[in-house]
């Protein structure tokens, strides 16, 4: 994805990870009790459900589950 349209001018090139996981809350709980710090979020977009995370040694990742609320309208007769 070609983030320059969102990012300001100034922030480089570089890459993120992220992982898919089935719940993002739960998976946040385990994380930060094996030492990991929650960076930002978690928020619902219209991408999922997200966070960014950092490892014991900083080392940044994300995570991204399914949105439930989008799941739920899709399978809804009005959805």
């Amino acid at each position: 994805m070609d983030a320059s349209g969102y990012l300001p001018a100034d922030v480089p090139s570089n890459w993120q990870i992220y992982f898919a996981v089935e719940d993002a809350d739960a998976t946040i709980e385990k994380a930060v009790s094996l030492g990991a710090a929650v960076i930002d979020g978690p928020e619902d977009s219209p991408f999922g459900r997200l966070a960014t995370l950092a490892d014991p040694t900083g080392a940044m990742f994300k995570i991204v589950a399914d949105n439930v609320l989008d799941a739920n309208a899709a399978q809804s007769p009005e959805g």
